[in-house]
C-alpha cells in the first residue's frame, strides 16, 4: 500500500513518487478479519489473492508461505465471492465461534442466509444480522474503527521496507501474505482487546465504555520503541506488541517474527 500524498514544492506541475512496482499499485487482495465483542481478533485471518487461473497452480502451491494464522485462497479479481464466504464460515468462523453465535456483516450479495444456512453444522446455531445497504461506513465495527489503524500499520511497514532499500519485493505473492501475517499477529496482542471492544461500542452494539488504550501505530513505530535491536544491536525499526522488544527489519520481516509471548 503505497500513499497516494508526497512533498513537494508549491507550483509543481510535474510531482515523481517511488514505489517497488507500478503494476501493483492498482493490484488488489482482500483480507477478512474476524472480530468479536469481547475484543478479540480470531485467527486465522482470511486473506484472498489475485491470481489469473482463479486458484493456485500446483508449482506455485509447493512454494506458498503458508502461516498458522492465516488463511490463503484466491479469486480472478483479488475479491469475494459467494463461495469465498462458506470456505470463510467452514473454515475460520464456525471453528472458532462456540455453539450458540450472533454473526454481524454487511449487505454484500454474497452476504446471504440461504448460503449461512447452507453451511451451519447440525449442532451449531447462529443469529445472522446484516447492516442495512448503504449504513457500513457507519455502523459496521471495522469500517468505523479498526481497518484505518490496520491500513495505517500495514503502510508504516511497508514504507520502512523502501525507504531502508532492503531487498524485499512487497508486491510479491509471499511478501502479502508475510506482511498481512505479521499485521495480524501484532494487532491480536491482548494489549490491544480495549480497541476492539472500542469498535462495537463505538457503534452502539455494546454501552460499557472500554478503558483507554494505545494505539498499535504508536506503539509499534512511535517514541516508546528502543533505538536499538534486541537482538543484533542494529538500528531498531519496530516494537513488537506481544514482547515489546525493539526490533531491526531483519528480525521482523525477513526472517518472520511471529510471536505469542505477551508482556504487558
Amino acid at each position: 500500500m503505497h500513499s497516494g500524498r508526497t512533498l513537494a514544492n508549491q507550483g509543481s506541475k510535474e510531482i515523481e513518487c517511488v514505489v517497488q512496482s507500478i503494476s501493483s499499485t492498482t493490484h488488489c487482495y482482500t483480507i477478512q478479519p474476524t472480530i468479536s465483542a469481547d475484543g478479540k481478533s480470531l485467527s486465522p485471518l482470511y486473506l484472498v489473492l489475485k491470481e489469473i487461473g482463479r486458484d493456485f497452480g500446483p508449482r506455485v502451491e509447493k512454494t506458498l508461505f503458508k502461516p498458522t494464522n492465516v488463511f490463503v485462497s484466491a479469486s480472478k479479481s483479488g475479491k469475494l465471492t459467494s463461495d469465498h464466504l462458506k470456505q470463510w464460515l467452514t473454515e475460520i468462523y464456525f471453528a472458532n465461534v462456540g455453539d450458540n453465535s450472533a454473526l454481524l456483516i454487511d449487505s454484500w450479495s454474497g452476504h446471504c442466509s440461504e448460503v449461512v444456512d447452507a453451511v451451519t453444522p447440525p449442532n451449531k446455531k447462529i443469529v445472522l444480522k446484516i447492516i442495512p445497504k448503504g449504513t457500513t461506513g457507519q455502523i459496521q465495527p471495522l469500517d468505523v474503527f479498526g481497518f484505518r489503524i490496520w491500513k495505517n500499520f500495514v503502510r508504516h511497514s511497508s514504507d520502512i521496507v523502501i525507504l531502508s532499500g532492503s531487498d524485499i519485493n512487497l508486491h510479491l505473492r509471499n511478501n502479502i501474505i508475510k506482511l498481512q501475517s505479521l499485521v495480524h499477529n501484532q494487532l491480536s496482542s491482548p494489549r490491544y482487546i480495549n480497541m476492539l471492544k472500542y469498535a462495537w461500542y463505538k457503534n452502539g452494539y455494546t454501552e460499557k465504555t472500554p478503558p483507554e488504550f494505545i494505539n498499535p501505530v504508536t506503539f509499534g513505530f512511535g517514541d516508546n520503541s528502543e533505538p536499538r535491536c534486541h537482538i543484533c544491536g542494529d538500528s531498531a525499526v519496530i516494537t513488537c506488541s506481544w514482547c515489546k522488544k525493539s526490533l531491526f527489519l531483519k528480525h521482523f520481516f525477513e526472517e518472520y517474527h511471529y510471536c505469542n509471548e505477551y508482556i504487558p
